[in-house]
């Protein structure tokens, strides 16, 4: 049975912030949240680099998320680093980041940092995610207790991160399988380090989407959270769910991904060194962002004839032009899984194509040329004919 994602998305600045380093995309196959770190701007900075490539993984059935997720984090850092190379300011920025794919049954779920993905389950919640920090290993190795751990002075120390080391480690996967009815949530740590499971349980499984994700945010503020505090409510649905089919949504971002960023000039000529085929505008990050949304398949044929401004605004497909997509992390990037990953093989990655044709065979058949009528061709018979007499009467005139 094929489902895909209803979601709502919320962020805060907090009780002491004064700019959002989160950014979240929610859209019907594919939800990611970006925590950033290092310093004022740096960290808005590299969440919403990390979600720009995120949006643009390639969600077609000729690929996978296992393999696109490690191949968008390669290329978060390989950016990272040039930018922070370019302007010093931005040095050792980086940003956690989760993210889930929906492949129509069973989902993929990428993380790395303690951003953190929960499962409501009929009425149990479940942490799906395990954080990168150091006092995540020291419970785990049995050296401290999770009471402990919420008042240890290390708490937000993290042993992973996508930043802009390039060669850095991968994010961890998970292979789950969905089941409609499920809620999901993603939330940066600006929530989970302030909630207790109970209270982020209590919040999450309210009856309406919206409504939980709003109780979210206002618990953690109610909590006093001092850090950006965003959340991904999404909802596991049947694709045959309707009338409000679900890949007819259009897909949202929050957080500084939508607000815009602001970069120097060394670092914005070093994006566009980085990813020169690749449209990034620091004010509108997610402008021309290709958010794969594929049509359900009851709505293909009415999406094909259906005007190329509606299909964008309903955010069932975004209309290319067929050309081939760039894959920023190159044309021979190999995805071995850290571990505790998939166990899945991973070919040779490769440039992808929209799958949509050309523009030429999307236009249909040429129309055959007009042929000229009578009427048309009557101005030249009476010239042919005027030129034969003028001539007929000089040669009388001459002779």
């Amino acid at each position: 049975m094929a489902v895909s994602f209803r979601y709502a998305a919320r962020t805060d600045l907090g009780t002491v912030r004064t700019n959002n380093e989160d950014s979240a995309l929610a859209s019907p196959r594919l939800l990611v949240l970006a925590d950033g770190m290092g310093g004022h701007a740096a960290g808005e900075v590299a969440s919403t680099i990390a979600l720009r490539m995120f949006a643009e993984v390639d969600q077609s059935e000729e690929s996978s998320f296992e393999q696109e997720f490690p191949r968008a984090g390669r290329a978060t850092r390989r950016i990272l680093h040039t930018m922070s190379e370019a302007d010093p300011i931005l040095e050792s920025m980086g940003t956690t980041l989760v993210a889930i794919g929906c492949d129509g049954e069973h989902l993929t779920i990428g993380h790395i940092g303690d951003s953190r993905v929960y499962l409501l389950r009929e009425a149990d919640l479940y942490q799906v995610t395990s954080d990168h920090t150091h006092v995540q290993h020291l419970i785990d190795t049995g050296q401290l207790t999770a009471e402990r751990a919420r008042t240890h002075p290390y708490r937000s120390m993290l042993l992973k991160s996508l930043d802009d080391q390039p060669t850095g480690p991968d994010m961890d996967l998970i292979a789950a399988k969905a089941e409609p009815g499920d809620r999901l949530l993603l939330c940066s740590d600006g929530l989970s380090d302030y909630l207790l499971p109970e209270e982020i349980r209590s919040a999450v499984a309210a009856p309406d989407r919206d409504e939980a994700a709003q109780a979210l945010i206002d618990a953690a503020l109610a909590a006093g959270t001092r850090d950006n505090v965003t959340v991904v409510v999404a909802d596991v649905v049947t694709e045959e769910e309707g009338p409000g089919h679900p890949l007819a949504a259009a897909p949202m971002t929050v957080g500084a991904a939508h607000d815009g960023i602001a970069l120097s000039e060394d670092a914005s000529m070093a994006l566009r060194h980085s990813l020169p085929d690749f449209p990034f505008h620091p004010d509108e990050p997610m402008a021309d962002a290709v958010i794969d949304t594929p049509l359900a398949p009851q709505s293909k044929d009415a999406a094909a004839t259906a005007p190329a401004d509606h299909r964008q605004e309903s955010g069932a497909e975004e209309e290319r032009d067929g050309t081939a997509e760039t894959d920023p992390s190159g044309p021979n990037d190999q995805h071995p899984h850290a571990a505790g990953a998939l166990g899945h093989e991973d070919g040779p990655g490769a440039g992808h194509t929209s799958g949509h044709g050309s523009a030429a065979a999307d236009r249909g058949p040429e129309p055959p040329a007009p042929r000229p009528d009578r009427a048309s061709q009557l101005p030249g018979l009476l010239a042919g004919g005027a030129i034969a007499a003028l001539v007929i009467l000089l040669f009388l005139v001459l002779g």
